[in-house]
């Protein structure tokens, strides 16, 4: 028998997935081109930016709602403590953000400041995009969560 005898009947085509909405974004920090590399992975894996903004004033200005919003913040090369003083601000005012902060290194003290700021979850550069959306995904809110 032939491939092609094999092959009787219609052909399907494959299925194609559900468009899945992910969770609200928003990044902050780090210089433009950083803020547009994370904007395009949020959205290629489906996640919606609402914000993206080089200081945390905008976010100020973005209003509170019920809706889980996912704050994916790039700490840059700033080693200063003023970034974990603005998030913790930023987190202690906001019940409805999560938090992921982007570290310049692997450094025990900031990734104990960002956690300490209320950081549910870091990554240190450079990092795998297989990660970064894997953390984003862990603190998006599951169907109970919300």
């Amino acid at each position: 028998m032939t491939a092609s005898e094999r092959a009787t009947g219609p052909q399907s085509a494959p299925p194609v997935p559900p468009p899945s909405t992910g969770a609200p974004a928003i990044v902050l920090g780090g210089n433009e081109d950083t803020r547009l590399l994370l904007r395009g992975l949020l959205r290629l894996h489906r996640h919606r930016v609402l914000l993206e903004a080089a200081t945390r004033e905008a976010v100020d200005r973005l209003p509170a709602s019920p809706e889980t919003k996912i704050l994916v913040l790039d700490v840059g090369t700033e080693k200063g403590e003023g970034w974990a003083d603005d998030l913790g601000l930023l987190l202690r005012g906001r019940s409805d953000l999560r938090a992921l902060v982007i570290l310049p290194s692997s450094d025990p003290s900031l990734e104990t400041r960002a956690r300490q700021a209320g950081a549910r979850a870091t990554l240190v550069r450079p990092f795998a995009i297989r990660d970064f959306i894997e953390a984003v995904d862990s603190l998006a809110p599951t169907p109970a969560s919300t």
